[in-house]
């Protein structure tokens, strides 16, 4: 209920406000964790370095000082017992790691680091004199504060049993400037996390996201990815329905005491005393491997269980990347106005750009039909009646009336309000930045002097209905300004020398970004059995309808055959993560965007035959974009399940 609007991360992602995917590494060896995230900075501050140097171009700003920070969140301090604690972490850093101690600052209830940092230079911790790279912490950093260079998170405590590790994490997503960088290894977020199991870890740190920082759980499965190739074979959950699980199966020589094994192990295994074999039913990583070899004597038999291990998280796997993950660009021509032949087109997104003749006319302004039934039924109160003492019970009597008409006795008269007046009240209430205060003036004037010539109607009414009359007066000064886009939009678009006005340019492409898809509702394989494999992302938008779902079934099947490189289910009114065609009023945003294996892009809109008739301004701007795109482009609305309509296209 406290919740006013809520924001995925995939559309944060689309508007370069965070950092994502969160590659993650989990590492058994606490010292080997630090220095690879060691190496991981160490690799970032060269690109930002490069990212300093470069240019300006026409997608990126010029380059921009950025100095990685890593925050390391260290284990409690605990009596009797040895802890990766705060001083560990510092000496390690210093005399392990050879880090200077200026380039360390530690921030917990006893040391307040981050504070000095503050007061010391001017910008704190992301002004360019400051030396630190790495801010040593227990639990989360105090509220507020805000660092957008802090890339890394390295977690010595368990991500389980911390609340702290989703507080510290959303620390590092923040994208400095929110703007992307050229080296896309400056738009993401690094995640080092001490643990022998990377599935677990994966999933754990997943689940804090969805708890702690509002991630949706489908989202959070692309966006928290293993960071090593080995690691992501481990991680199925992150697969999803993409990933087919063979089970292995091994004979051995002596059985193995799988009940002394922890119980997620033993999970993934099943022993058959008849046959002598065991059974690997999910993948097994090198940790596990060791413990179950241990549980053997003889040589052969941890021999064949290496074996069927190393086969249970490689051959036995069978999964497919999208072409998102495979790193394919996605990018779509869009429709563009020309406004003189020197300059470069720019995007069409808003008709208000068109440069339409817009004024008020006295010959509009007179109230409608629809206009009077408003105002007389703006009379009428919803719900009314009296109170009175009924003398002879001795109590309150109530009688509701549910028609009760506005006492117009009672209002004002003329010497307080007059037509001018009035009318110099509704255009100062009129927002309408367009229209100079007069041309309000004259307008309203002209319109209320034509109700006053009706029925019923006089100054003390139009008084009391004020409200009502700006309301109503606007509607139409709104409707007129639309009907003056309509006619422009018309002319600009579909007139006769329209390609010397509006144009499809590769100069303003809408580009599908790998972690930029965030559908309201997603498509769920499990209801149908129906995976895609051509899809541009892994995950897939829902479906408004049957004959939608049969349009991708069919898109898929021809994508499978190489007839489609992929295909893409586009979102509506999902900002930086949709394609769209701009109308004289909404957008049209098509249900597929295809590409073809010549990389010309096919957009396809199923249309149900009841609403066929109302979309035929979608198939004029879908039309003149795939016009004016000289073949890159092509556009087909299909209905009544007329595939051959799109095979047409499909060369």
């Amino acid at each position: 209920s406290n919740v006013l609007h809520s924001v995925s991360a995939g559309e944060l992602k689309a508007e370069q406000m965070i950092k994502l995917p969160v590659l993650l590494e989990a590492e058994a060896h606490w010292q080997q964790c630090l220095a690879d995230a060691i190496a991981r900075r160490e690799g970032l501050q060269a690109l930002a370095d490069q990212e300093l140097r470069r240019p300006a171009n026409a997608d990126f700003l010029e380059g921009r000082y950025l100095r990685p920070i890593v925050l390391i969140q260290a284990e409690p301090r605990r009596a009797g017992v040895e802890t990766l604690d705060v001083e560990r972490v510092r000496r390690e850093l210093i005399d392990n790691q050879r880090i200077p101690a200026g380039q360390i600052v530690v921030a917990t209830s006893e040391e307040h680091g981050l504070e000095e940092i503050d007061a010391k230079y001017p910008l704190g911790i992301a002004d360019p004199a400051c030396p630190v790279h790495f801010v040593i912490t227990q639990k989360a950093l105090a509220e507020g504060w805000d660092c957008p260079n802090a890339y890394i998170l390295v977690s010595m405590a368990a991500v389980h049993s911390s609340t702290a590790v989703e507080q510290l994490l959303g620390r590092v997503l923040r994208q400095p400037e929110a703007r992307h960088f050229e080296n896309v290894a400056l738009n993401r977020a690094y995640a080092f996390v001490v643990s022998a199991n990377f599935a677990e870890t994966a999933a754990q740190l997943r689940e804090r996201l969805i708890a702690g920082a509002g991630f949706e759980r489908r989202e959070v499965r692309e966006f928290v990815t293993a960071a090593k190739s080995d690691q992501a074979m481990l991680d199925l959950a992150s697969w999803g329905e993409r990933a087919t699980l063979q089970p292995v199966v091994v004979a051995l020589p002596e059985k193995p005491e799988i009940k002394a094994l922890p119980k997620p192990l033993r999970e993934k295994l099943s022993w058959d005393d008849l046959t002598a074999t065991l059974t690997i039913v999910r993948p097994l990583d090198g940790v596990e491997t060791t413990a179950l070899q241990q549980t053997v004597g003889s040589v052969p038999a941890r021999e064949a269980i290496a074996a069927a291990a190393l086969q249970s998280r490689t051959t036995a796997i069978e999964f497919f990347q999208t072409p998102a993950e495979l790193g394919e660009r996605f990018v779509v021509p869009q429709l563009c106005l020309r406004h003189d032949a020197s300059a470069q087109p720019t995007l069409f997104d808003d008709p208000e750009v068109l440069e339409y003749p817009w004024d008020l006319s006295p010959y509009d302004a007179a109230p409608t039909a629809d206009d009077l039934q408003r105002l007389s039924s703006g009379l009428k109160v919803s719900e009314g009646g009296e109170i009175d003492f009924d003398t002879a019970s001795g109590t309150l009597q109530q009688h509701f009336i549910a028609d009760l008409q506005r006492d117009l006795g009672l209002v004002y008269r003329t010497e307080h309000w007059d037509a001018v007046k009035l009318a110099a009240w509704l255009a100062k209430n009129l927002p309408e930045p367009s229209l100079t205060h007069a041309a309000k003036q004259a307008f309203i004037a002209h319109w209320l002097g034509e109700l006053l010539l009706q029925p019923g109607f006089d100054l003390a009414r139009a008084n009391l209905q004020k409200y009502l009359l700006r309301d109503l007066i606007e509607a139409r000064v709104k409707s007129l300004r639309m009907s003056a886009i309509a006619l422009t939009y018309k002319s600009v678009l579909f007139g006769d020398d329209r390609v010397t006005r509006v144009a499809v340019s590769a100069a303003q492409v809408f580009e599908f970004h790998p972690h930029a898809y965030a559908p309201t509702r997603d498509y769920d394989p499990k209801a149908t059995g129906v995976v895609f494999r051509k899809h541009f992302y892994s995950r897939v938008g829902a479906f408004d309808s049957e004959e939608e779902f049969a349009c991708a079934v069919q898109l898929d099947q021809w994508a499978q055959a190489g007839r489609i490189r992929f295909w893409v289910r586009n979102l509506v009114r999902r900002e930086g993560c949709a394609f769209f065609l701009q109308k004289a009023q909404g957008r049209f945003y098509p249900d597929f965007v295809c590409l073809l294996p010549d990389n010309s892009v096919l957009v396809v809109e199923y249309k149900g035959a009841d609403r066929w008739n109302d979309a035929a301004d979608d198939r004029l701007i879908g039309g003149l974009w795939a016009e004016l795109s000289a073949g890159a482009c092509r556009f087909v609305m299909v209905k009544d399940r007329r595939w051959d309509m799109i095979e047409e296209h499909l060369r």
